[in-house]
């Protein structure tokens, strides 16, 4: 049997949705560790670092429901295509809007800094 090695630079697998979502599988040889990265577009949403018995527990999970999709035909539940289309909504409102703490901050600084402006000197 070939041992498959992962490369260090990392592997990607994108979300059937799409929307830039992806996980990118990475191995961090110098410490011992294989870091899952979720991410949307060019944006790292969140990591997890796994020890490499976690890596294989994870595997087996994968393996396991991998079998039990392939012993099974597939069924869309009825709300599955306005699930989806919610979710490509909201993935556009990610991409275009500028997120609520942040237009929060810049108005909290542009405040601060017209106030600053106004202070007799």
């Amino acid at each position: 049997m070939t041992a498959l090695v992962m490369p260090v630079h990392g592997r990607w697998a994108w979300d059937a949705r799409g929307e830039g979502r992806a996980v990118r599988v990475s191995t961090h040889v110098e410490a011992g560790l294989l870091n899952l990265s979720l991410w949307r577009g060019e944006t790292c949403v969140g990591t997890a670092r796994l020890a490499p018995e976690d890596v294989a527990q994870l595997v087996a999970g994968l393996t396991d429901g991998l079998g039990a999709l392939a012993a099974r035909p597939r069924v869309l539940a009825p709300d599955a295509t306005r699930v989806a289309e919610l979710e490509t909504r909201l993935a556009r409102l990610e991409r275009e809007r500028t997120p609520l703490w942040r237009r929060a901050a810049d108005a909290a600084g542009g405040w601060a800094v017209r106030k600053a402006a106004r202070r007799p000197r």
